[in-house]
């Protein structure tokens, strides 16, 4: 299990810290999936980031329930659960491509120029389809956390503009993305868990 926790720090400062980043404690918490359980500290492992300004190793805080057995990984806000690409960078992807009415190649090629981020045609059509898929969760969601009246989404046919909609009421991607998390376990691209 990942659990995304809020961060200031960037990914360059939380690399150079290591392990001696200020991790939030979980040792004695109860075990998030069995409730039974206590944590207790299991370690560090490595995780490849690629984000905005940022492509490189980082390390992970892990926790052990001794009841059930499983783990708890620690990412911070920066990081998307499982994907090498953080969150700032999909959103800053997404963007571009909804933002552009060119071709998946010809966005390719603006991604690069714009944010400086390679993406390969398979990626972007991952997170064009998962980004599609969940639109009308998320939708809820940042009606939820902005306190808006009326949905970030019109009535249109096209859901590439309902998307470009959407995309355009995430201005802080970090928070939005940890308040979504903490209030679903779901993410951007991830479906809300059972």
């Amino acid at each position: 299990m990942q659990i995304m926790y809020e961060t200031e720090c960037r990914p360059e400062l939380y690399q150079a810290q290591g392990k001696a980043h200020d991790f939030p404690e979980l040792t004695n918490d109860l075990c998030y999936q069995c409730k039974g359980g206590y944590l207790k500290k299991h370690g560090f492992y490595s995780r490849y980031l690629i984000t905005i300004g940022f492509e490189g190793e980082i390390i992970i805080r892990r926790y052990y329930c001794g009841r059930c057995r499983k783990t708890v990984s620690l990412l911070p806000s920066f990081c998307h659960p499982r994907r090498t690409y953080g969150t700032e960078a999909i959103i800053a992807i997404l963007k571009t491509f909804y933002d552009a009415v060119t071709s998946v190649c010809m966005a390719i090629a603006h991604i690069l120029a714009a944010i400086g981020i390679e993406c390969t045609r398979q990626l972007l059509l991952h997170y064009r389809r998962r980004m599609e898929r969940n639109l009308n969760i998320l939708a809820m969601e940042i009606i939820t956390i902005h306190g808006l009246r009326s949905p970030p989404v019109t009535e249109q046919s096209d859901i590439k503009e309902k998307v470009r909609q959407l995309l355009s009421y995430i201005q802080a991607p970090l928070k939005d993305s940890l308040k979504i998390f903490q209030r679903t376990r779901a993410t951007y691209l991830t479906k809300q868990a059972n």
